[in-house]
């Protein structure tokens, strides 16, 4: 790893603890004079740094000839170490990404845009030699790699024990697993027939 790099990892996980921290604390001392909406935007505005940030370091690597799936895992794994530092904070951010404030939600609705472009973006550049054989399009894989790790910081927040942690981070490896198999011979979904599911928000 350059010097660079440890630098740039070292920046966004102080970036992504910090605002964890301050969703919680704002939350816990929500009042009229300091709402708790005003973290919720501060947090996504800094989760959002933290993807632009592993975005230019995966994409500088790919144009210097670092690429191919083990710099995709690579960006992974950096993406689950920036999930985890949310840890602390994950009840928090899930009434962030729960919230119905207006401005939370437009907020939200744009991170969710723009996060899941950058996601694809960075697939094109590092997996460009692998592209063709992908069995899931990268626009696809974006969003997959985006609702996972939203789904793995929803298991943070109910671990309760370092034995919940270490299932949460075994899912986490399961999950890479099954990702760095998606250069393979695709299989036909079955055509279900699935009853809507009635959401609580």
């Amino acid at each position: 790893m350059s010097r660079d790099d440890s630098l740039r990892r070292r920046a966004a996980r102080r970036l992504v603890d910090a605002a964890a921290r301050l969703a919680t604390r704002t939350r816990t001392a929500a009042d009229d004079s300091r709402p708790a909406s005003v973290a919720d935007v501060l947090f996504m505005d800094s989760q959002h740094a933290a993807y632009v940030q592993l975005h230019r370091r995966f994409v500088e690597r790919a144009n210097a000839g670092v690429g191919g799936w083990t710099s995709a895992l690579e960006a992974l794994d950096a993406m689950w170490e920036t999930v985890r530092l949310l840890r602390g904070g994950a009840p928090a951010v899930l009434l962030t990404l729960s919230s119905n404030e207006r401005s939370v939600e437009e907020r939200r609705s744009r991170f969710y845009v723009e996060s899941t472009d950058l996601l694809e973006d960075a697939i094109r550049a590092v997996l460009a030699a692998d592209l063709p054989q992908l069995v899931v399009p990268p626009e696809r894989l974006a969003v997959l790699v985006r609702v996972t790790l939203e789904g793995l910081v929803v298991e943070l927040a109910q671990a309760r024990t370092p034995e919940d942690v270490a299932r949460v981070d075994q899912a986490y490896l399961d999950l890479r697993m099954m990702f760095g198999r998606l250069v393979s011979e695709p299989v036909e979904a079955p055509d279900l027939e699935l009853e809507p599911i009635p959401l609580p928000w």
